[in-house]
């Protein structure tokens, strides 16, 4: 059946326009592209001049700005495929990068501008990695914003496209009809052609010049030239064994691949170097040959540097695929006749009980921890969320002991003074003799903070040594000897190895060996730089009973990157969406403080990312409304963050945390949850002080799920400091702290 009338979408995460072009030729009309890459831009630009690209963060787009852009027209469809690194096997494989966070962004703007249908494309691992929590996560969020939710992972190669690309693609929709994803068809579909191999594909290129548009052949240095020659057609580099001493190295990845004309091509990655050999030429593929096994037509120009170019190339969408799936999502809009059995149907919206990946359900026993003086849980969902299984928890504090009963309802609490013997009693028997591999905490830490008794020394009898606080660290070790956990994480302020000219770290570090834990190291990290949104300096501890290395993650994010590198998050990624009015009644924890007309006055002369500078107030907002005395800048009272920064450290109290970046209010405990990495779901309970102590206390989630996660590939791999893989110090250890490290 024709079907004529034209649907409309909007193109989220758009990199280069491929899964856009797909759904043009199949009659779709697009109202937005965004991506907050440049060359995507540009890339949009040259391409598709007469739609609007919005180039920004997702975490950062408001509804209003889309709404604004399409003209206040709601789209029919919305397409993306969030950037997948988290769970590629050419990433890190990591789940607690925060770009995988990117998702509930998507479902934030598919929950507002509820189209009929949207499309999410991802990598094949987001199935099966970390048991396929994210993707169970993903489709449980997407049927709450009301839409039935089809899954399949389909291979680009069965719809015309000259590559072997599985990818996962979830199709929801709100219609009161069936859906099934399109039956694999090699043909071409309009102006998108298809290819059976690689030689059909790219051949006819090998005379073109460098003047064919994105046709830049990589000057490879005459050693990578010797290895190519050595490669057969669909074949690797021999094994250093075989080769010449000057021009011997491991094979990596594609570098060393070889295509073979007459099959497919096996999945193109991004990457300067990281595309395969040409099945003839001894080079790696061109950014318009990788183009070509995309299906991407030789119109659609791509900009930026040949870097730039083959990134955008080998993270597209293939639009020959793209079309033949937005054909079948029009039909299933429009087509009266259209008929599916809903073979892929893998949950149904609005269901009470949540979707669990029954294949995943694995029988294998997880790492278990134990969580001391647990506060709201940072460390618990954290750990949680990397595969461990949580024993217990500890505090004192009667609204921690609310916030844990509420979100960890299964996992038992002990509530007690923990330098009591009964608490010690209380948590060895819930123990009762059962392996821990795991025990962290955080031991109340106000006695070493800048924030606590330590601004006081000049002017207070402050006897460190005596303070009841302090030695709760030592009775944190006490619990370590009892209950002997492989590994154990105390992490402290920043100000901890230095209290009392670091007596409180000696008497730790002569303690550890004479109770079995002579392997351990200690560091001062912030945590801005694994992709907190926060510059949160924390000292970490971390020992083994066993000769495993002490896994320092490496830094991934900087505060003065390079090209290849990645800037700090910022609050603005963490908070946008929480500024509007709706998002009170839709998010827990979110109730603004009730400030004077007075208070919020004063806010509004306090620049962003600046402390108020108190000459700049008018008279009447100088002095104290009670005291008559003229007001102070304190450190975090009359400090306002800056959306396109990471928040300064975040410290507990009801009127402590800094203002928010655009509104003349200081932040919310939901807010400042964002930027400690808590999920929306973690609800705090008590007084609203009680809540912003929590918070602002709390170790963040992120930061302890890459520490728990390393800590079990360090295990599973074995991974000593004579034995540690090159691609694990390439992309998951810090290599250059361990090379200085086995030096001294």
């Amino acid at each position: 059946m024709k079907i004529n009338k034209k649907l409309t979408f909007i193109s989220l995460f758009s990199g280069s326009g491929g899964f856009k072009i797909g759904f043009e030729e199949a009659g779709f009309q697009c109202l937005l592209s965004s991506d907050m890459g440049k060359t995507s831009e540009l890339t949009h630009n040259k391409n598709f001049k007469n739609t609007p690209f919005l180039l920004k963060d997702v975490r950062t787009i408001k509804t209003k700005e889309v709404l604004k852009l399409t003209k206040n027209v709601k789209p029919d469809v919305i397409i993306g495929g969030p950037p997948c690194q988290g769970f590629s096997v050419m990433g890190d494989k990591n789940s607690s990068d925060p770009r995988n966070e990117l998702f509930k962004s998507y479902v934030s703007l598919i929950k507002d501008l509820h189209p009929k249908c949207f499309v999410f494309e991802n990598v094949k691992g987001l199935s099966t990695m970390y048991r396929g929590q994210f993707l169970e996560e993903l489709i449980n969020d997407f049927a709450a914003c009301g839409y039935d939710i089809h899954f399949k992972i389909i291979n680009a190669f069965d719809y015309g496209v000259p590559q072997l690309r599985e990818r996962v693609f979830l199709v929801g929709t709100n219609q009161d009809k069936n859906f099934d994803f399109p039956k694999a068809d090699g043909k071409k579909f309009g102006k998108l052609k298809s290819y059976v191999n690689v030689k059909e594909a790219i051949f006819d290129l090998i005379n073109e010049s460098r003047d064919f548009p994105n046709h830049i052949p990589l000057n490879h240095s005459e050693t990578v030239t010797k290895r190519y020659r050595l490669i057969k057609e669909g074949g690797k580099l021999p094994p250093p064994n075989k080769l010449p001493k000057s021009i011997r190295r491991e094979n990596f990845g594609n570098t060393y691949v070889r295509l073979h004309g007459n099959k497919p091509s096996f999945t193109m990655v991004p990457g300067n170097n990281a595309f395969p050999i040409h099945p003839k030429l001894h080079r790696s593929l061109t950014p318009r040959e990788a183009a070509r096994i995309q299906t991407f037509p030789d119109t659609h120009i791509f900009q930026g540097n040949r870097r730039e170019q083959c990134i955008l190339v080998g993270n597209a969408v293939p639009p020959l695929l793209s079309a033949k799936i937005a054909k079948e999502i029009k039909q299933h809009l429009l087509d009266v006749n259209y008929k599916a059995d809903n073979k892929n149907l893998i949950r149904k919206r609005f269901e009470h009980k949540a979707f669990k990946l029954l294949k995943f359900q694995s029988k294998q026993k997880s790492k278990t921890f134990l969580d001391l003086f647990s506060g709201a849980g940072g460390f618990s969902a954290g750990l949680k969320k990397a595969g461990y299984a949580h024993i217990l928890s500890a505090d004192n504090d009667k609204s921690v002991i609310q916030t844990h009963k509420f979100n960890f309802p299964n996992i038992p609490i002990v509530q007690d003074e923990l330098q009591s013997k009964e608490a010690e009693e209380k948590i060895l028997k819930i123990i009762n003799n059962r392996k821990v591999d795991l025990l962290v905490g955080g031991p109340p830490c106000q006695g070493f903070s800048i924030f606590g008794n330590r601004r006081f020394i000049n002017t207070k009898a402050f006897k460190p040594k005596s303070d009841k606080r302090n030695n709760l660290v030592l009775k944190f070790w006490r619990y370590v000897e009892l209950i002997k956990p492989t590994w154990v994480i105390m992490e402290n302020v920043a100000g901890f190895p230095s209290l009392e000219n670091g007596y409180f770290l000696r008497k730790i570090v002569t303690l550890l060996p004479r109770i079995g834990y002579s392997n351990f190291d200690y560091r001062i990290i912030n945590a801005a730089d694994y992709g907190v949104p926060q510059k949160r300096k924390r000292f970490i501890l971390i020992a083994n009973k066993n000769d495993h290395l002490i896994p320092w993650p490496k830094p991934k994010f900087f505060a003065e990157p390079k090209d290849w590198q990645r800037p700090y998050r910022t609050v603005g990624e963490a908070i946008t969406d929480l500024s509007t009015n709706k998002s009170r009644i839709r998010f827990q924890n979110h109730e603004p403080m009730k400030h004077s007309r007075e208070i919020s006055d004063r806010y509004s002369y306090v620049k962003e990312g600046k402390k108020m500078d108190t000459s700049q107030l008018p008279k009447k907002l100088k002095l104290a409304k009670y005291t008559g005395k003229p007001i102070k800048n304190f450190s975090h009272v009359y400090r306002r963050l800056h959306r396109k920064e990471p928040s300064i450290a975040l410290v507990p109290g009801h009127n402590a945390f800094p203002i928010h970046p655009w509104l003349n209010r200081l932040i919310t405990a939901r807010e400042a949850a964002r930027i400690q990495t808590f999920p929306d779901k973690l609800i705090f309970k008590g007084s609203s002080k009680d809540q912003c102590i929590q918070v602002g206390n709390a170790f963040p989630c992120l930061l302890a799920e890459l520490l728990g996660q390393t800590i079990i590939k360090t295990e599973k791999n074995n991974w000593t400091s004579k034995n540690v893989s090159k691609l694990a110090n390439y992309s998951l250890l810090d290599k250059w702290y361990y090379k200085d490290k086995f030096k001294k």
